[in-house]
């Protein structure tokens, strides 16, 4: 396998359909997140509170039809995505051991081994795995919040109050982690915001597996058949 440090052949990671997913569901969870905390703690007044409820309501309705559509249109991708997230092994206990090298390299200073990862490293794929299983809650038991709240039985409204409250600060949580992390890897970030190809030796850096197991395979084969 090819290492060369300077190595800029363009991998494709995120196609257009991501992108554009990604993109709405970025657009439609920061108004979200915003304005759902702003609903717990409620430091406006009732109109300002009733603009906030609104914007929220808008935002989710835009986030399910964001994730029901690229369901619909791209079901292929969402099982991968589903596999690769939900798949564990040894290396994901290895890599939360040193969580992923980031703490030692920010705080220390130094660069600790990092198991060879696959096209999402372990914390990408609990935050993948977090996305899937909270989103879900969120969406299904925002729908409900929404639109029959006193249709249904009292107690399941309080405890689906009480999921989306816990998804939806969970998420929240997650986003500072995830924004600065994207930034900081600035190829992925590109690929995922801008054109979708990651350099070859950034992806051969810090996905080798991904490399070794999907990428190379598919590069010999079309080699082959010119």
């Amino acid at each position: 396998m090819h290492h060369d440090q300077h190595d800029m052949r363009p991998i494709q990671k995120h196609p257009l359909n991501v992108r554009v997913f990604h993109y709405i569901l970025l657009l439609s969870f920061l108004p979200l997140a915003a304005t759902g905390l702003l609903l717990f703690f409620k430091p406006l007044s009732q109109s300002g509170m009733q603009l906030t409820y609104d914007i929220h309501i808008v935002a989710g309705v835009v986030l399910s039809l964001d994730a029901l559509a690229f369901t619909l249109i791209a079901f292929d991708r969402v099982v991968l995505f589903i596999a690769r997230v939900f798949s564990l092994s040894e290396r994901d206990v290895k890599w939360f051991m040193v969580l992923g090298g980031y703490p030692q390299k920010f705080l220390l200073g130094k660069k600790v081994p990092v198991p060879p990862m696959n096209k999402y490293n372990s914390g990408q794929k609990l935050f993948g795995a977090c996305v899937l299983i909270g989103g879900t809650v969120l969406i299904l038991s925002g729908l409900v919040l929404w639109l029959i709240p006193h249709a249904a039985p009292r107690d399941a409204v309080w405890l689906l109050g009480q999921a989306h409250l816990v998804a939806g600060l969970i998420l929240t949580a997650f986003l500072p982690v995830h924004l600065f992390l994207a930034v900081y890897r600035f190829d992925d970030f590109k690929a995922m915001m801008i054109h979708g190809n990651v350099p070859y030796h950034d992806a051969a850096e810090y996905t080798p597996l991904w490399v070794e197991q999907e990428i190379v395979p598919v590069t010999a084969n079309q080699q082959r058949n010119k």
